[in-house]
């Protein structure tokens, strides 16, 4: 079983799945085959707020790697959701209409946004990050947001 690698700065835990790819704007995918599991990194969720609205592009759309997929509204921000890979959109999490808190929750689990079925993974990986990979770039972007405070 994957687990976490992790780092605290003041109060905060943050938290890196172990076996996801990330993308360096914050979102991860779970490869699984010939398609992947798409969210938002711990990080993402915890400085950008509690989530309250989501809009996605619908099932079926063709989607690419560092492209808008749909926004995410917070109590602090609006932001794009970034895709991580290129392919087709084959379903949309249901359980985020009703409860998008879910991103906040559990966003390595539950709180996933969609499935992609993948069409130039090979290529898409030169553009994702390891979990060690990303844990490095997450701590310098906690200091950065420390800075702003």
């Amino acid at each position: 079983m994957e687990g976490f690698l992790e780092t605290t700065y003041d109060k905060f835990i943050f938290r890196v799945k172990e076996g996801y790819l990330y993308l360096k704007e914050d979102f991860w995918a779970k490869i699984d085959g010939n398609s992947a599991s798409v969210g938002i990194s711990d990080f993402l969720q915890k400085s950008r707020g509690d989530v309250a609205f989501l809009e996605t592009v619908e099932a079926g759309s063709e989607v690419r790697q560092g492209e808008g997929i749909g926004t995410i509204e917070t109590i602090k921000a609006t932001f794009a959701i970034i895709s991580p890979v290129t392919g087709r959109v084959m379903e949309i999490n249901p359980k985020l209409e009703g409860s998008p808190y879910l991103l906040n929750e559990d966003p390595y689990g539950e709180g996933w946004i969609y499935k992609i079925e993948l069409t130039r993974l090979e290529e898409d990986r030169k553009g994702l990050l390891s979990a060690t990979n990303y844990l490095e770039l997450m701590k310098a972007k906690i200091v950065e947001e420390l800075k702003k405070k």
